[in-house]
């Protein structure tokens, strides 16, 4: 949006303060305006409500970088043909225990649902289910999918790559961007009637939605996330949504243990970007993002069974809840 100049400094900075203010809305309000927006898209109905709950179940859990402010880029990527509403999704190969799927270039949270929901249904039957996507457009929040099948009593694992459109995060020991943020997470059930345990991490310090979340509010990125071109520590997010980028995330555990969160991003990288066929990181910057997507969900009951794995996992939590803690940790 253009606007007129400010007539004063003063006149700028309240404009400046109002900009940050937070306004409550209706969860049921912002639903139904994100699938006003998508079938303003020509997407279709049933695909543009599902996208919209995933989108909300972000932001209602706490992860707005991955929610609603997703919309602007879906629509942007719906308007310039990188996302295809109604694509569908194609089985490429399928074994009793396995599939690899593409997305065809659409809604990615739509593949995504459907990527899990095979997965559950060959892990239910086989014990094991493992499904990859390729083509893949940004899924938004891993672990608001790891909560069905956890909740059904099954351990899953999810992991996403860009296919190497980053490039995001510096390798450990490094000074350029190389890695996407190469984010894993996993959904395990412990007793019924209880809420599943989701996991949810970026392999990096931080992902690039929530640095761009502080960049946006004109703050600086915190110490310890970001490094220049000389690979010294910097604050400045600018540096980072600078074309051409002037810094790099660093991977989960910083300057002093990044190689753990590198280690981690490799595994990611591979998992999604070298099983699907997508690709892995190439340090080189591309204009279309082309997510690998790995989904592996896992039955316990036929291993040792459900309520075994329940009350080991159950046992494990209860003790880890009574452990004690640090001063002025309630």
């Amino acid at each position: 949006m253009v606007r007129e100049p400010f007539e004063s400094p003063e006149e700028g900075l309240m404009a400046e303060e109002a900009s940050h203010t937070k306004v409550a809305v209706e969860s049921a309000i912002l639903a139904a305006l994100m699938r006003d927006i998508f079938q303003g898209l020509q997407v279709p109905v049933q695909e543009g409500a599902l996208v919209a709950e995933i989108l909300l179940e972000a932001s209602l859990a706490g992860y707005d970088s991955h929610g609603i402010m997703r919309i602007p880029m879906y629509a942007a990527g719906i308007c310039s043909g990188t996302i295809v509403p109604g694509a569908g999704v194609e089985v490429l190969r399928e074994t009793t225990a396995s599939a690899l799927l593409d997305a065809r270039a659409g809604l990615g949270p739509f593949a995504a649902v459907a990527a899990v929901d095979l997965a559950i249904e060959k892990a239910t039957e086989s014990g094991v289910g493992c499904v990859s996507i390729v083509n893949c457009n940004d899924v938004a929040r891993l672990g608001g999918y790891m909560v069905k099948p956890a909740e059904a009593g099954l351990m899953a694992i999810m992991s996403v790559n860009d296919a190497g459109h980053g490039p995001d995060v510096a390798p450990w020991g490094g000074v350029d961007p190389f890695l996407s943020t190469n984010p894993i997470a996993a959904g395990i059930p412990w007793r019924q009637q209880r809420a599943p345990v989701i996991i949810d991490v970026s392999t990096s310090v931080s992902s690039v939605g929530v640095l761009k979340m502080l960049w946006n509010q004109g703050k600086p990125a915190p110490e310890g996330w970001l490094v220049d071109e000389e690979g010294e520590p910097t604050v400045d997010a600018d540096s980072f949504f600078d074309s051409p980028r002037r810094s790099a995330l660093l991977p989960l555990g910083g300057q002093t243990a990044g190689h753990k969160g590198f280690a981690l991003s490799l595994l990611v990288d591979v998992l999604a970007g070298a099983l699907s066929g997508a690709g892995c990181s190439t340090g080189k910057v591309r204009d279309v993002d082309r997510n690998g997507v790995f989904v592996l969900v896992i039955d316990p009951e036929k291993f040792s069974s459900r309520s075994r794995f329940e009350g080991i996992v159950g046992e494990f939590l209860d003790g880890l809840k009574k452990s004690r803690r640090a001063p002025g940790v309630e």
